[in-house]
């Protein structure tokens, strides 16, 4: 990054005083001055004149502001940095079958339909935001798993294509050991030396064809820690119904259409993945306490981040000491060529 700079900007206080020297030089300087018996052969001269003074000040007066300017010292910076961590490789893994329509997520206050996938790319895309020294992948998971992205540092790309997911991306169903083999063969070869996996689904596993306890032990011999979250609320539940692009249907009255359904979250399947693997089982049944399983994650994978800054100055003051020489010399040649005063 580039900026610009004075390195004794105290000298710019002078500027302040060209103004008071302007105005003393009118009241108290006199020219010499000849007397003549007839002026009618000075009128046509006499514009001519002023204005040729008129120059001449003004050249006198942009050297004085680029010596000003000179002594003030004016460089460029050109600012750079360098930033080590001790590395923290994340793949985030998010359910997107047709059980995160459901509504039991909606704030009263909201009159826009908030589904529990809505709110799960809200709060992902904050935690991504809160990590920017961290290498983060995606993986969007239903009846099977769907790469959104392998781990990178560009987390602008990883949020765009968070939010271009939705409900039917891939055949409906859960496939939770499907998708913990395919974290874990994205994070296999990483030199990082924490790997972890957030897993959040709000059904029980009921596709693919890896066990979940399975593809877990193959994540902990691997050195992978998986954080488990556990979305919505049990028993019968609001749900939004979902056309082939993820969008609500509404009737021809344009009213979304709802529907109720028994939710059922395989919690005791989410512990033991957590547990095997030394990580943590978190349930969530609002946005509140979402935010907060987020934010307490990001605690507990703190990046050890060094940040090395470098400055080069580059000092430009000799422009500006050229340029009033140009303008002195300029004005003097001016005075003793054409502007030639007489006397």
């Amino acid at each position: 990054m580039i900026s610009f700079e004075f390195h004794s900007p105290q000298y710019l206080w002078f500027l302040l005083l060209l103004p008071l020297a302007l105005y003393l030089q009118k009241k108290f300087y006199r020219t010499a001055t000849v007397k003549f018996s007839h002026l009618e052969f000075l009128k046509k001269a006499t514009g001519q004149r002023l204005k040729c003074d008129k120059l001449l000040k003004i050249l006198r007066f942009f050297a004085l502001i680029s010596v000003i300017i000179a002594l003030a010292r004016p460089q460029y910076i050109l600012r750079s940095s360098e930033t080590s961590s001790n590395g923290i490789d994340i793949m985030l893994a998010i359910d997107i079958s047709s059980s995160m329509m459901g509504l039991d997520f909606q704030e009263r206050k909201e009159q826009k339909l908030t589904t529990r996938l809505d709110i799960a790319k809200q709060l992902t895309k904050e935690f991504i935001q809160s990590r920017p020294n961290d290498r983060m992948g995606m993986c969007a998971f239903a009846g099977s798993p769907y790469l959104v992205s392998p781990v990178t540092l560009n987390h602008e790309w990883l949020i765009e294509n968070l939010e271009r997911l939705h409900i039917n991306l891939v055949e409906d169903g859960t496939a939770i050991g499907n998708t913990i083999a395919m974290c874990a063969n994205r994070l296999k070869n990483s030199e990082a030396k924490t790997k972890i996996i957030v897993l959040l689904t709000d059904g029980s596993n009921t596709a693919g064809s890896i066990a979940p306890l399975i593809a877990t032990e193959t994540a902990s011999v691997l050195n992978i820690r998986i954080y488990t979250i556990g979305i919505g609320k049990q028993g019968v539940v609001n749900f939004a119904y979902p056309d082939e692009h993820g969008n609500v249907v509404t009737d021809p009255f344009g009213q979304p259409v709802i529907l109720q359904a028994t939710a059922s979250i395989d919690e005791p399947l989410l512990k033991k993945i957590a547990e095997i693997t030394h990580g943590q089982f978190f349930r969530a049944e609002n946005k509140k306490q979402l935010a907060e399983i987020y934010h307490t994650i990001d605690q507990l994978e703190k990046s050890d981040v060094k940040i090395k800054q470098y400055a080069i100055a580059r000092d430009f003051f000799l422009w500006f000491i050229g340029l009033a020489l140009f303008l002195l010399l300029l004005e003097y040649l001016l005075c003793n060529t054409k502007f030639q005063r007489i006397p």
